[in-house]
């Protein structure tokens, strides 16, 4: 909404030749458009019209020269801005109406959707608290299709604390990214009886509710982790062995990110075995992992000790070796890749901190693979033209398999296991893995995760020697 703050001076040229008049009528502004209505002191003052060459007009209340009062701006394409401005920019109470029936009323800052306001659409309604452009509070969502939602919101997702209902259930808990996160109990609408009440991961039920004790338990087992990690990290530095002369090897690393579930780690562990059998030597691979079942023989999977052993691997490697990374996680659909500990979060890795960390590897040819809920948000930021890269979804997809009964996920088992022994490339690897995950998830009727991949122009020739 830009448009609607219109230059104070270029009003008052418009104004200079009708300084004793108190008003006008289809007055020509230097800019194309032009005006009707009242003047004061040569300037634009009171009610009047503005008619822009593009077809957008506002009617409404004028001072010194700038759009200030109550008033409504129709654009060309349809929109309605109607409420108070200030300085050309809604501001208090107003109501937009938009394109496809979707349509805002509610308080305004700036032009921005800001305070207490509803939300309209074909699909539901948000109503609740607002802050720049966005629900994020406490807040509700009425869905036409008969779902609704009252809770905590973060950039129109529901994230915290709230309930939802489907006409059939209800689930009372922890949200995450739209999805239940946390603590929670579903119950039978008809019948009250409680179906799931414990721990939720990413929309799964995943268990009882943790004791205290085992919390606890947990949580100094992390302590003694986190102190052991210089250790840790000294042990993983002296395994690397230098590239041999003259040849280009492959060289891996390998990260679990969500400890508190094994299947993760189960997978790390499986795709370490299955590239070292074939492809890399023992002092070209390193692994990283937050289970607790790891603590003691790998480093933790955190952002530091990413940036830490990818310095290491830059040490030992040629710069025509090739590195293979694959990090294995949650993902939420603000595109970071969850690392968690049973008892510790960390600071999840984000598109651009993998971009950052690989720095030292910045000319190296590499082949990155995330596994993760809408990893294709971390294609953008890694292009580069010796880069392979490979995501296990959308953008704006989910990914499957990482229950509890998994041991691997979909994209892993696709991709190491039943396409990439067969292959002639990594290439062609992914073109075989993705029509196994097609299968499986029309088995489920699950919506397609629809894998990514890109192929800088320069890799291509760089990982023949490799596979």
């Amino acid at each position: 909404m830009s448009k609607l703050l219109l230059c104070p001076l270029l009003l008052v040229l418009s104004a200079c030749s009708h300084l004793n008049a108190t008003s006008v009528e289809d007055y020509p502004l230097p800019d194309g458009s032009s005006y009707t209505g009242e003047l004061s002191d040569g300037l634009m003052n009171g009610e009047g019209t503005i008619e822009w060459p593009n077809g957008d007009v506002y009617t409404g209340e004028l001072q010194e020269g700038v759009i200030h009062g109550k008033g409504e701006l129709v654009t060309e394409s349809g929109e309605v801005f109607r409420g108070w401005f200030k300085q050309g920019l809604l501001n208090g109470a107003g109501e937009w109406l938009g394109p496809d029936d979707v349509t805002y009323k509610g308080e305004f800052k700036d032009d921005a959707f800001h305070g207490e306001g509803v939300y309209a659409s074909p699909e539901g309604a948000y109503a609740g608290d607002f802050v720049e452009g966005e629900l994020t509070g406490l807040g509700t969502f009425t869905s036409t299709d008969g779902t609704d939602y009252a809770g905590e919101f973060k950039a129109w997702r529901f994230e915290g604390n709230g309930v939802w209902e489907d006409g059939e259930t209800r689930y009372t808990g922890e949200f995450k990214s739209g999805l239940y996160h946390g603590y929670g109990e579903r119950i039978d609408l008809a019948t009250g009886k409680v179906l799931e009440a414990g721990q939720w991961k990413w929309g799964q039920f995943v268990g009882e509710p943790v004791s205290k004790a085992e919390r606890r338990r947990q949580q100094l087992a992390i302590e003694t982790a986190l102190f052991n990690q210089p250790a840790r990290l000294h042990d993983a530095f002296d395994s690397l062995t230098p590239s041999q002369p003259d040849t280009v090897d492959l060289f891996a690393l390998i990260g679990a990110g969500d400890g508190t579930q094994k299947v993760f780690s189960l997978e790390s562990q499986t795709i370490a075995k299955t590239i070292q059998a074939d492809r890399v030597s023992p002092g070209h691979l390193l692994t990283l992992s937050n289970y607790p079942g790891t603590m003691d023989q790998a480093p933790l999977l955190t952002l530091r000790n990413l940036q830490q052993l990818i310095k290491a691997l830059a040490e030992h490697m040629q710069s025509d070796d090739v590195l293979l990374l694959y990090l294995t996680s949650h993902g939420s659909a603000e595109h970071e890749f969850s690392l968690e500990a049973p008892g510790h979060g960390f600071v999840d890795i984000t598109p651009g901190d993998l971009s950052d960390a690989l720095e030292p590897l910045k000319d190296n040819p590499k082949i990155l693979m995330i596994s993760a809920c809408y990893s294709g948000g971390f294609i953008e930021p890694l292009k580069a033209p010796h880069h392979l890269i490979m995501t296990a979804a959308r953008a704006d997809r989910t990914s499957f398999g990482c229950g509890d009964a998994d041991t691997m996920t979909y994209f892993g088992r696709a991709y190491f296991e039943k396409a990439l022994p067969d292959s002639n490339s990594f290439i062609e690897a992914f073109e075989v893995a993705k029509k196994h995950i097609e299968i499986w998830e029309d088995e489920q009727e699950v919506d397609h995760s629809e894998p990514q991949i890109f192929v800088g122009d320069d890799v291509g020739p760089a990982l023949q020697g490799v596979w």
